[in-house]
Order: C-alpha cells, then structure tokens, then sequence
C-alpha cells in the first residue's frame, strides 16, 4: 500500500480481529497497523489543530503534563481514521459479539506533550468509555505502560511506536471481567516529546 490512502482491507480486518480477540488474556494490546505515509498524513493534520493546557490534575490525584485539543474534531485523516477503525471493529462484533454495542468513536482528543513532560499518571479511562479505548501514537520518544496496581507495581510497557495501533479493553468488551478491571495505565519518560491520538466510544 503507497501512499496515506487509510483503506481497511481483509489484511487489516484481520490484524484488527486478531488484537480484540487477544484483549480476552491481556488488558492492552499493540499491533503493527498504519504505514509511514499514514502517520506522517495524520501527524500533520492534527498538528494543524488548536491546543490548551490540559487540566493538571484529574479525578484520583492524576498529574496531566500536556497540551490537549479536545474535542478533536473528526476531519482529513482522522476521520478518515477513525472510521476505518469503527468500520472495522464493527464487522468483528458483527461476527463475534464481543461488544455491548456497535462501535461508535465519539470521543476524540490529541495530545502533545512537550520534551521532559512528567507525562500522565496512572489512571483508568472513565467509565462512561465502552467496548474498546485506541491509542495511536504519532511522534516522539515516550514510554505507554500498564500496570496492575496504582503505586505502578506490575509495570508492563506497551509498544506504542509510531505505526502501532494500541488496543485497550473497557466496560461492554464481553473480554473484560467486571468494570473494575479496565486497565490501569499511564506515560512517563517522555524524553523526546510526545503526540497522540485517543478515540473512544462514549455511553450511548
């Protein structure tokens, strides 16, 4: 495939179905997904976007070190994106139904943290997030971990490489035991910067 061109394709619903399915044994998962030209069309469509502080600390004690555009609004490539994912992700739980309800990312923020940022504390997604949470990072040098414990005890790094598609499992995913076990997780070491895409479905 040449060119940012953002089609699905069978090679694509399968990565895709293979990731979700996995989500059964592991809270977080990271595939190879996007191309070069791919990332390089969304870094700089969303770099074109408007940003503000983010709120430095949320819900829990949770630092934010960052500059967010939120809602992000879904035009050029991130819609494009987003809706290749959400088309995607439907024909899995079409055919699985490991989702409460279709896929729908209504919830879009990027995120751009600056050189030596202390990053985002360790946190879980809302609740009012359902089925799946995506993480797509685009640029920068960074660490994305889970963790089993909010003292960060059962670290785990996830590969969130620029091309890597990042699969988190929420509320509504048949995979996940109860709500309480949606995935604690956070960033830190962000030596060389940092932009990211989060997309979300929120409760409808």
């Amino acid at each position: 495939m040449t060119g940012a061109c953002f089609v699905l394709g069978d090679a694509r619903v399968q990565a895709l179905s293979e990731a979700v399915q996995a989500l059964h044994d592991t809270p977080y998962i990271s595939c190879p997904f996007f191309t070069e030209d791919e990332i390089q069309q969304l870094r700089k469509d969303v770099l074109a976007m408007p940003f503000r502080d983010a709120q430095s600390v949320v819900g829990n004690g949770v630092y934010q070190d960052f500059e967010v555009c939120f809602p992000a609004p879904r035009i050029a490539s991130l819609d494009a994106v987003a809706s290749l994912l959400e088309d995607g992700l439907n024909q899995i739980g079409q055919q699985t139904d490991l989702f409460e309800s279709d896929i729908a990312l209504s919830d879009c923020a990027v995120q751009r943290y600056r050189a030596h940022s202390r990053g985002i504390g360790i946190h879980k997604d809302g609740l009012r997030y359902r089925n799946i949470v995506i993480i797509i990072t685009l640029a920068g040098t960074s660490t994305l971990y889970g963790c089993t414990a909010r003292n960060g005890a059962g670290r785990q790094v996830i590969d969130d490489s620029p091309g890597n598609l990042v699969l988190l499992a929420a509320p509504g995913f048949k995979g996940l035991a109860s709500a309480a076990d949606r995935p604690l997780h956070g960033v830190d070491k962000v030596t060389g910067g940092r932009l990211s895409i989060g997309l979300r479905c929120e409760r409808q």
